[in-house]
Formats: structure tokens, sequence, C-alpha cells
């Protein structure tokens, strides 16, 4: 099926408790709406990871005192459309959900960035539509939805530390995004010691998009990370 596009109608920043929140639906949702095969289990289980990674930052106080929003995270409502197998009739919200979770935690060009939760779906029109010449039956749903968006930028970020030495770091970002920190010698910024386990406040320097893999590679170097006691 080829995907639909999708139209941002608000987006506005988000908290890291409504994020959080936000989270802990939709895996609750996804949990008990699909059967369990590979991409669900992969999508909650990345979701787990973001809900417990937010967690430690509503945890941390440097962060409750300094940062209100989750940096690079957006509360947005969009429409579009989403497209519903026959096997699927008599029961529509599950084909939704199935739909949905084949979308989330991929770079999505519409949004401009990792879609990683939705929720809150409502239907927009009364029945669906089939397509001219489709000899599948694929039914076509328009809805509106709420959904998290990790839009993936050179700035600020908060993160973890998952493996240090004097000169580069592995960090994950939310739980879910790797960034290497590297050296360098143009950089004038004093570096830290780095620690496993350490919660860090950083500016990521380089940002690449994987188009085939539908992911993002985040870069900075050491002395951009900040360790938030």
């Amino acid at each position: 099926m080829a995907q639909l596009p999708w139209a941002v109608v608000e987006s506005r920043p988000v908290t890291f408790a409504k994020a959080r929140l936000a989270a802990v639906k939709c895996a609750q949702e996804l949990s008990e709406v699909l059967d369990n095969n590979a991409t669900k289990s992969r999508v909650v289980s990345l979701l787990q990871d973001f809900i417990g990674a937010l967690q430690e930052c509503e945890a941390n106080a440097t962060i409750k005192e300094q940062i209100k929003h989750v940096p690079c995270v957006s509360l947005v409502k969009a429409r579009g459309a989403v497209q519903i197998h026959p096997s699927f009739m008599g029961d529509a919200l599950k084909g939704v959900y199935s739909y949905l979770a084949n979308l989330l935690m991929q770079y999505n060009e519409d949004l401009g960035g990792i879609w990683l939760t939705c929720g809150k779906v409502r239907q927009m029109d009364e029945c669906g539509y089939v397509t001219d010449g489709d000899s599948f039956g694929i039914l076509s749903l328009r809805i509106s939805l709420r959904l998290l968006v990790f839009t993936p930028r050179s700035g600020r970020m908060c993160g973890k530390v998952t493996k240090a030495d004097p000169h580069r770091a592995s960090l994950l970002v939310y739980g879910i995004f790797g960034v290497t920190a590297r050296p360098d010698e143009n950089d004038n910024l004093q570096a830290q010691e780095l620690r496993e386990g350490d919660t860090v406040d950083m500016e990521v320097s380089d940002v690449k998009i994987l188009p085939k893999n539908k992911w993002v590679i985040l870069s900075t170097t050491m002395g951009r990370v900040r360790v938030m006691s």
C-alpha cells in the first residue's frame, strides 16, 4: 500500500509530563488493540524506553528547574488517511492502529521528524472510500489524530551517557536516539568528565537523516556535553 500524505494542523511544545503520558497511552492502546507481531513488539519496546527516559528527566532537579518543554519534541495535531485491509472490516479501529503502527518510530517527511506516538484518533468522514481500479478492496479512511514528533536539528537535547572514555562518548537522547560525542581540536569549550549513567544536556552539532532507514544519526563534540547534576 502506498503511504498517503499527512498534513500538520497544529504544532506546539510539550512538557516532559505530557509527553510521557502520551507515550504511555499510545503503548497501552497498541498493546490492547493489536495482535502480537514484530512491529508491535519493536514499537512498544521503544515507547517504553522513551517513557523511562522522560521519567528520569522529570526526576532530575536541574532539568526540572531549567527546561520546561522537551527539546526537539512537539505535540502535533495532524490529518491524513489510513488504508485498511478488508480483513479488518469487522474491527476498523484495529485496522487503523495496525496501519499507524507501521509509521511509528520512523522518519516522516510530511511531519519533518520521527513519528513517536499516536492517539486521540477521530474519524473525519462517516464512510471511507475505495480507490478506482483497486482490485484488493483497500479502504481509505480520513482521520485526525494527536501525535508526538521528534524533530532532529542542531541544538539543545537531553540525554544519558551509555559509554564514555576520556576522548569520546556514546549518548542516548530520550532513550531512543544515539548521539556520538567526539573530540574536536577546534572546539574551545572545556570538556567535562563523563561517566556511564550521567544525565546530560548537550548541543547537537550534526544531524544526518537516513531516508532509506527512515532514521537519524546525531553527533556533537565532547565540549558541548554538560552533566545535569
